[in-house]
């Protein structure tokens, strides 16, 4: 009993087709029921109430938010061939004239990019500009979110206004933050180099677990459970039309919330 429940423990060594797919599916499903929803009851909403007309984002901040978004889709490129390299070599037979190993090396290098990015980020937003405090989740946000929840199934017409952030702009971040996490130490295990630092460590009991069964699954689950975060990213950050006229700060540094008011009430 106990071997037959383990075996249905043990995650597979690899994520399947059909399950990443599924995952896609699931964000690409939800965004668009949100947008038919949307179009149909052109439902009117209280996006900002923020004292002042502009909030602005320096240089810095724009190019680390595009760098960011430049190493990923470079990591998600290597990631998506090492997930299927036969499939990628039978079609890009030149491929194979990089090889495995560098294949490997390109996407850990990138994974490197990324987390000294990311460290430049919290840095300058959290401790340069003191920005911290504005992504933290508060009680004033839960209250928001059932508020917007409400009126979302129309059970009430009222919107609270919402000072910097929306709550499920910060929920979403967190999100990509927290799986983020989870795919760099789900992939630093996958690393034949931590095997071996296992090994040195006398814990090499655990590295059936901590090295390729199951973290191998877990980094192949949280890369498209990240995508699925991403796309809902993008919804919400372009394809909305409310969230639109703000999508343009992170290209020229700023928006006028008056003008964006006015257009609303028209």
């Amino acid at each position: 009993m106990v071997q037959i429940l383990q075996q249905i423990l043990v995650a597979p060594f690899r994520i399947d087709d059909s399950s990443a797919l599924l995952i896609i599916a699931a964000a690409t499903i939800g965004c668009f029921l949100h947008l038919i929803k949307e179009k149909i009851f052109k439902r009117k909403t209280i996006q900002q109430n923020v004292i002042g007309t502009e909030r602005r984002y320096d240089i810095i901040q724009i190019m680390i938010h595009w760098l960011f978004l430049a190493f990923l889709a470079a990591l998600f490129l290597t990631g998506v061939i090492l997930f299927k390299l036969d499939y990628f070599y039978s079609i890009y037979p030149w491929l194979s004239s990089i090889g495995l190993r560098s294949l490997f090396g390109y996407h850990w290098y990138f994974s490197i990019l990324l987390i000294g990015l990311s460290i430049v980020h919290i840095i300058y937003d959290g401790v340069v500009l003191g920005r911290l405090k504005e992504s933290i989740f508060t009680r004033l946000d839960i209250s928001n979110l059932l508020a917007i929840t409400r009126n979302f199934f129309g059970l009430t017409k009222d919107y609270p206004a919402l000072e910097k952030y929306h709550p499920l702009q910060k929920a979403l971040h967190w999100g990509i933050i927290l799986t983020l996490l989870l795919l760099g130490v789900t992939g630093l295990t996958i690393w034949n180099p931590f095997l071996e630092f296992i090994r040195s460590i006398g814990l090499a009991d655990y590295e059936e677990w901590l090295y390729i069964v199951n973290s191998r699954y877990l980094h192949d689950l949280f890369t498209f459970l990240f995508v699925g975060l991403m796309i809902g990213h993008f919804y919400f950050s372009v394809v909305v039309s409310s969230n639109r006229k703000t999508f343009k700060r992170m290209i020229t540094g700023h928006i006028d919330f008056e003008n964006m008011k006015n257009h609303d009430n028209k």
